[in-house]
């Protein structure tokens, strides 16, 4: 991992992936895509939103967020837990922690709704089991409870160490299921997981999981060291990915998806960030994807959390910008998408959540934070 006070806080997020960019020798010899852009850095101070303790007492809670044609905020704890929060009322779904393996970055660690959830109750939970691999399920919530004896697994993992498990979960625009696995653990990926294209680990996968029987996972990205968290922009289809570093940088990648293009690739364990480590470890091939944002620990934490580009209406301040933030620091930033992929006005935030292990949106999409310390957040307008 990076350090054993912040495993003892919560290593759920302490796994991390880099991706970066070179120089234009290097690409050119690996017959690759154009250099992306230099990446952005905070370039100045912002106060755009406050934030409102809406919960406390949870242990550990690893996700947030709401689910279609529910108004209630549903909460994952890393011991298992899954609950339905309506106003200050919680209601136990499921308890998987008897199924469970839990320490370090293992646990219960994302959660994802079926877009028809509103009708079929369906959702997929991802968790560590027993044996500390990954395990991703398929339940049906039917009058509020889900019964992990009827659970469908539509994906298993051999996880050879207890961090870079990944974690994110996200249906994608195209209605497949979107999975983010680590490399697998251990400094610098020895043995270079992210770019073998015969692993699943340090990679972005999808399936249709709509259809009978296992699904079908095709690689999406490859070149990740361990994205915890990661979101699609509904307006605009694009995937923005937070994926941990691991001396120096944390980085925020915009990648859009292409089915009938090579899986795209995000560099790690070759780069990290924008820094060239190993150029030699390249190998998996598909355009070069760097990241359009990124942060040294020296300027603020040591776990990035990937976020959400915000599409609410309360904080007009925020509209259309890309939030994220840090583990470790519980700092914030917000930067402003461009076209042609790119970002600018990225801007630290005066908030903080110490201990920030999810951001996510409401029923009317304003945005919710958990802390790992047991707190759930809201974002307001400042005044």
């Amino acid at each position: 991992m990076r350090r054993a006070a912040v495993l003892t806080l919560l290593a759920t997020v302490l796994a991390a992936p880099l991706a970066g960019c070179t120089g234009e020798e290097e690409t050119a010899d690996k017959g690759r895509a154009p250099v992306p852009a230099e990446p952005k850095r905070a370039s100045g101070t912002s106060e755009r939103l406050g934030l409102d303790r809406i919960a406390t007492g949870y242990v550990r809670p690893t996700w947030v967020g709401a689910a279609p044609g529910d108004e209630a905020l549903y909460v994952a704890e890393q011991t298992g837990r899954f609950i339905r929060r309506a106003g200050s009322h919680d209601q136990m779904i499921v308890d998987l922690g008897g199924e469970t393996k839990v320490g370090g970055e293992q646990g219960l660690l994302g959660v994802a709704f079926a877009p028809d959830f509103a009708r079929s109750g369906r959702v997929v939970l991802h968790h560590s089991d027993r044996d500390g691999n990954t395990r991703i399920i398929e339940l049906r919530i039917r009058d509020g409870k889900a019964d992990p004896a009827d659970a469908r697994v539509l994906f298993t993992q051999e996880q050879p160490e207890e961090n870079h498990n990944g974690g994110g979960l996200a249906f994608g625009p195209d209605g497949r299921l979107y999975v983010g696995l680590g490399d697998g653990g251990g400094a610098f990926d020895p043995e270079n997981n992210a770019q073998d294209v015969d692993s699943r680990l340090g990679k972005m996968l999808a399936a249709d999981i709509d259809g009978p029987g296992e699904p079908r996972w095709e690689t999406v990205a490859v070149g990740l060291r361990n994205p915890w968290r990661f979101s699609f922009d509904s307006a605009l289809g694009e995937l923005w990915i937070g994926d941990v570093g691991q001396d120096e940088i944390e980085e925020v990648n915009r990648v859009y998806p292409e089915p009938d293009e090579p899986p795209k690739n995000l560099g790690w364990p070759a780069r990290e960030g924008a820094t060239v480590l190993d150029a030699d470890r390249l190998v998996a091939g598909g355009d070069l994807i760097g990241p359009v944002a990124e942060y040294t620990h020296s300027e603020g934490g040591c776990s990035v959390v990937g976020g959400v580009v915000y599409r609410g209406t309360a904080i007009k301040a925020l509209r259309e910008r890309y939030i994220y933030g840090d583990f470790c620091s519980g700092a914030l930033w917000t930067l402003r998408p461009r076209p042609a992929g790119q970002v600018d006005q990225v801007e630290r935030e005066a908030a903080q959540v110490p201990q920030l292990t999810h951001i996510g949106t409401d029923a009317r999409g304003e945005l919710v934070f958990s802390a790992a310390s047991g707190e759930l957040y809201r974002a307001v307008r400042v005044p």
